[in-house]
């Protein structure tokens, strides 16, 4: 393969796909410097990179006790990480051992209630009670929004359109749960004031099929089985070791 030099410093060859692999690196970044005219800019960076690590040779700061120190600390981490690599390289969870789980622990597989409703938000109970009267009474649930709502969602008639559970804080969730489609809600306090709520529509949580959260098993599978692989080996290494300890 034909190989494009794009400069030499003190004989070393900066080539073209040394100045691809930096773009590679820095991702979208590197979008500025697509261009040829980038290109040599970022050739640039590398001939003074070279420059620095050739000056550090030449000073033998790779021999320094302060370099050594970290190049072994990081050969430590790096042998961990393949240390772990290994250990865990052959470990899978079968389809029979993923449908196993998911047929034991069914009820950990369900969807989350969602929700269409509208609100009105005010300061106070006594308020809140006001309005829900108003509404009783005939009054247009979205036209009080509008008019009395503290929250940015006034401007639609308090819809906040479609959510599901956990979007909104803990009080007004429940009510959405408790709440009767099409009916408004006693007043809700949550930490942004009193609420009235309007259910539109609830849906409620059904079983997720086995196809739709297999990811999620497998990787549960797996993850305990590589916390016992690693209980097992350190157990059969510390078994094979004379440790001392000062504590």
């Amino acid at each position: 393969m034909e190989k494009n030099v794009m400069a030499v410093v003190n004989g070393v060859e900066i080539l073209e796909s040394d100045v691809d692999r930096f773009t590679e690196l820095m991702g979208n970044r590197a979008l500025p410097y697509k261009s040829p005219e980038g290109k040599k800019q970022l050739c640039e960076e590398l001939v003074k990179q070279e420059l620095i690590i050739q000056d550090c040779y030449n000073r033998k700061l790779d021999e320094s006790e302060a370099f050594v120190k970290e190049i072994n600390e990081i050969k430590r981490s790096i042998l961990a990480k393949h240390f772990l690599s290994e250990l865990f390289d052959d470990i899978k969870a079968s389809d029979e051992e993923i449908k196993e789980y998911y047929e034991e622990n069914k009820n950990l597989f369900m969807s989350k209630y969602s929700f269409k409703a509208k609100h009105i938000l005010v300061e106070s109970e006594e308020k809140a009670n006001e309005l829900k009267n108003l509404c009783e009474n005939g009054e247009s649930f979205e036209e009080l929004a509008m008019k009395h709502s503290m929250c940015p969602s006034k401007e639609v008639g308090g819809d906040l359109g479609e959510f599901s559970q956990g979007q909104m804080v803990l009080e007004f969730e429940n009510a959405c749960i408790d709440a009767e489609v099409g009916k408004v809600t006693e007043p809700v306090k949550t930490q942004f004031g009193y609420h009235l709520i309007k259910l539109e529509s609830k849906t409620d949580p059904k079983e997720l099929s086995l196809e739709e959260v297999r990811d999620e098993i497998e990787k549960t599978i797996i993850k305990a089985k590589e916390q016992i692989a690693y209980v097992q080996k350190m157990d059969a290494l510390m078994k094979d070791s004379k440790i001392e300890r000062a504590y």
